[in-house]
């Protein structure tokens, strides 16, 4: 266990580096990139409908009153990896572009229930990705002496949080996350010609910070009766993203000038949801949850684009197979299948754009301290016949979860 301990502790460290690699999106090139709206974790198969989610031995990052879930003195080290492969179709065209590919690190947490009515957790995540890149050519006075220019975004913002819940009698349970977004928005456009010997970048830098807190709370029947129930709900804020913005102009290395840097910010949404579970001792599960997103009116800089409220909708069905060994239920495996429904924040005209995908998977604990889980998405964002650009993508999320019980030293308070 303790290899498998050193092994989560790494990639705590190269998690950072790692997730900002994102394939080609192009409408993160407005506001502050796409926003991470799946699970990629157990619940990615079900739709990510896991607001009111209770599983013994996982953690629940979307609720942070689940934690309670977790046994006493147990400790869970979780991580994701995502896959995904895309296609375009541009407005007016019948040509396909693509695919575009990448694997990355999306999700790595460490949760711990530190007495028998408390437990904590905390983890590092996207909060959003910016990925797109795009070539035009344009000329300077003579349509022979023409030049070209590639745009490239990268970067995005990160979410590192604590998480905290507690159980309030035997049917409720309330926790509360605070959260610190942090990164940087890149914009490098590069200027071309053979005619003028011209070779220029010009690289805008977006540095961007922000505190938030999320606070959760869930019902759950006794587990005793034929049916359960749970619902579950939570409230979401953040302050103002802040921070500043510089341009650079290098040539061949370099650097020929850098600008004075601006005071920016961003205005973040107020959001909501609320979930319901209704599960058997059967081991056959079914999940449904809503999503709302109020966003301030803000201005973005470039035409015909807005802003607006958004929400989701995430529904699945899910069937564990579970053994009793001596006083004890474990699970065997599970497998889940669901869909999920989401609006952008962000509009072209008086168009919404649209995501949504059919999703599938499953999952097994290979041995009693290590389990994995495997999900599937298949979807489309976005509709050509409204002007937008069209993706249609294929995703996988791979997730590793170690679990073990922590024993502490009455005499020197320390644990194995």
């Amino acid at each position: 266990m303790k290899q498998q301990y050193i092994f989560l502790s790494t990639a705590l460290l190269l998690a950072g580096s790692s997730m900002a690699q994102n394939i080609s999106s192009p409408y993160s090139v407005l506001g502050i990139g796409d926003l991470e709206i799946t699970d990629h974790g157990r619940y990615a198969a079900s739709g990510s409908a896991s607001v009111s989610r209770r599983e013994v031995g996982y953690y629940n990052f979307s609720n942070p009153a689940s934690l309670t879930v977790i046994p006493y003195k147990n400790i869970n080290l979780d991580m994701s990896f995502r896959g995904r492969s895309s296609k375009y179709k541009m407005p007016g065209a019948d040509t396909i572009i693509g695919p575009a590919s990448d694997f990355i690190v999306k999700k790595v947490s460490l949760a711990y229930k530190m007495t028998p009515k408390s437990a904590f957790a905390i983890g590092l995540r996207p909060y959003s990705t910016v990925d797109y890149q795009y070539v035009s050519s344009s000329n300077l006075n003579d349509p022979n002496l023409d030049y070209l220019r590639y745009t490239q975004g990268t970067g995005g913002i990160y979410q590192t949080y604590f998480s905290y819940a507690h159980t309030l009698g035997k049917q409720f349970s309330a926790g509360i996350t605070t959260s610190w977004l942090f990164g940087s928005l890149q914009n490098t456009t590069s200027f071309y010609s053979d005619a003028y010997a011209l070779t220029i970048d010009k690289k805008e830098t977006k540095f961007y910070n922000s505190a938030g807190i999320t606070a959760g709370l869930q019902y759950y029947s006794s587990d005793k009766k034929k049916w359960q129930h749970s619902v579950g709900a939570t409230v979401s804020l953040f302050s103002k993203l802040k921070g500043y913005s510089q341009i650079e102009y290098i040539e061949a290395d370099t650097m020929l000038s850098r600008t004075k840097a601006e005071d920016i910010s961003f205005a973040m949404p107020v959001s909501g949801s609320l979930g319901y579970s209704l599960a058997n001792r059967n081991g056959l599960s079914f999940h449904v949850q809503g999503t709302y997103q109020q966003w301030p009116l803000q201005k973005i800089a470039y035409k015909n684009i807005s802003i607006q409220d958004a929400v989701g909708f995430n529904a699945g069905m899910e069937y564990s197979n579970k053994v009793k060994i001596n006083d004890y239920t474990v699970e065997k495996y599970y497998l889940a299948l669901g869909l999920r429904y989401d609006q952008s924040y962000l509009a072209t005209g008086s168009n919404r754009l649209v995501d949504y995908a059919i999703t599938f998977g499953g999952g097994k604990n290979i041995t009693p301290t290590m389990g994995i889980n495997i999900s599937m998405e298949a979807g489309k964002k976005g509709n050509s016949s409204l002007n937008q650009v069209r993706e249609n993508y294929f995703q996988f999320s791979i997730g590793v979860t170690l679990k073990d019980i922590w024993y502490s030293s009455k005499k020197f308070g320390l644990y194995r």
